[in-house]
């Protein structure tokens, strides 16, 4: 028998499966959650368009992988992706306490994306992003819910960079304008002085 120091991950593995009774087994094991579909009956008794709007909703969610985007502010967001990172992985340890399939991923400076492999729990993971205080807001399926960081002074920040952007996709989609036309001058240019050459040669 292997002293304790010497055993690898696996042997404790095995020693756990060893001592894990049926019903512990069952108990613990990841279970993914079963489809729901959409009751017809159900939804022609509910009377609160809200509640049917949900009741279609969550008949349409996939049993597959799907993806839920989050944006984030805190203080001193968002130079780099330094501080997002920190929350991605501090979120992740979340994730993981709860038993929720997910992983947090860093799209941009100010952009959390879940990733799921059940899509059913996407629900749970939209709650759990909107518990966070640095959450400004959730986007899936088409849904954005505001969070608990969208705050007045977010939205007056957040109207500053959507002016800045569009002034920089203004000025650059001017920029390329100028340089197509500059370019199909220039090139009309060569063509006459062709001809023109042509011509003398002629000549």
């Amino acid at each position: 028998a292997k002293k304790t120091a010497q055993m690898t991950e696996e042997d404790w593995r095995r020693v756990e499966e060893e001592w894990e009774t049926p019903e512990e087994k069952e108990e613990y094991e990841f279970k993914p959650p079963k489809a729901r579909g959409l009751d017809v009956e159900k939804l022609q008794r509910e009377k609160d368009p809200k509640k049917r709007q949900r009741m279609v909703e969550d008949s349409q969610k996939t049993t597959g992988p799907t993806m839920i985007f989050a944006t984030v502010d805190y203080p001193g967001c968002c130079e780099d992706k330094t501080g997002t990172e920190e929350i991605a992985k501090r979120w992740n340890a979340l994730l993981g306490s709860k038993g929720m399939d997910a992983q947090a991923y860093v799209v941009d400076n100010a952009t959390i994306l879940f990733s799921t492999n059940h899509g059913l729990f996407a629900d749970e993971i939209v709650e759990f992003a909107l518990e966070q205080p640095e959450c400004v807001a959730t986007d899936w399926n088409s849904k954005r819910t505001p969070g608990p960081a969208e705050t007045p002074e977010w939205k007056a920040k957040d109207e500053v960079r959507k002016a800045a952007k569009a002034k920089a996709d203004a000025e650059a989609k001017a920029a390329k304008e100028a340089a197509e036309k500059a370019a199909k001058r220039a090139k009309r240019r060569r063509r006459r002085k062709k001809r023109e050459a042509k011509q003398k040669d002629e000549v």
